[in-house]
């Protein structure tokens, strides 16, 4: 029986569009399984993420440091454009506005009028160079058999992967303080807690941000493929 399946298999768990991926799944367990808040459109957040990233460094020529710094920005915002009109409604306002504001972030960047600064359909090549000259990583190949990568792949790996253990552990301990226990008592009762004094919509938006904000770098990875070539293209 041929395995090797289970190494492409292995190959794809550990890539870095799997930690994208994983990165925005822990965002949507701060906003639904901790808070309650359904979020239909975290690929929204991807996407502000990750154009917020590209422009910035590709477009602008900032830093990568501050490129990322834009993403958290641009999600941040993003949260509250959403967040403002819908956090204070029940039922399930907040799901219906996410699907419509993703919908409107994929049909905006592709647009001919964007183009310049979003790419349009093509997207913006080239993301992955300004984070490859970080690469402290000296010049070779690394690992064994489908899992041999590049100084490139492997950094990226890496970074992404780290990225997804910070998340986690953070997440862990937000959840265990006073902060947390209030967000999980929000997705129990709110009427309870708010009877006890605490502001309900805050805690709401502080939990948006910070699930969106895990997006949004969720974006800002996912546009950084296992190649790292040069076309690399970032787009919803």
């Amino acid at each position: 029986m041929d395995l090797n399946f289970i190494w492409l298999a292995l190959g794809e768990a550990v890539s870095p569009t799997t930690a994208a991926y994983a990165l925005a799944t822990i965002g949507l367990v701060v906003h639904f399984g901790f808070t309650g808040l359904l979020n239909f459109g975290q690929a929204g957040f991807m996407a502000v993420g990750g154009y917020a990233f590209a422009i910035t460094s590709l477009k602008l020529g900032w830093p990568v440091p501050f490129a990322f710094l834009a993403t958290i920005v641009a999600a941040t915002v993003f949260a509250l454009i959403l967040g403002i009109p819908t956090l204070r409604l029940r039922a399930d306002y907040l799901s219906i506005v996410t699907i419509a504001a993703a919908e409107i972030i994929r049909l905006s960047v592709k647009t001919a009028e964007l183009t310049d600064v979003t790419g349009g359909a093509t997207g913006l090549n080239g993301a992955s160079r300004a984070f490859n000259d970080l690469n402290p990583i000296p010049e070779g190949r690394y690992g064994f058999g489908v899992l041999t990568y590049t100084a490139d792949q492997l950094w990226v790996r890496v970074v992404g992967w780290a990225l997804v253990l910070i998340a986690c552990l953070l997440v862990y301990l937000l959840i265990r303080s006073p902060w947390g226990r209030v967000i999980r008592g929000i997705r129990e009762d709110e009427d309870a807690v708010r009877s006890l004094g605490k502001n309900v919509f805050s805690y709401k938006m502080q939990a948006l941000i910070f699930g969106g904000i895990l997006g949004g770098i969720a974006g800002a990875l996912f546009i950084l493929p296992a190649a790292c070539s040069p076309t690399t293209t970032a787009h919803s």
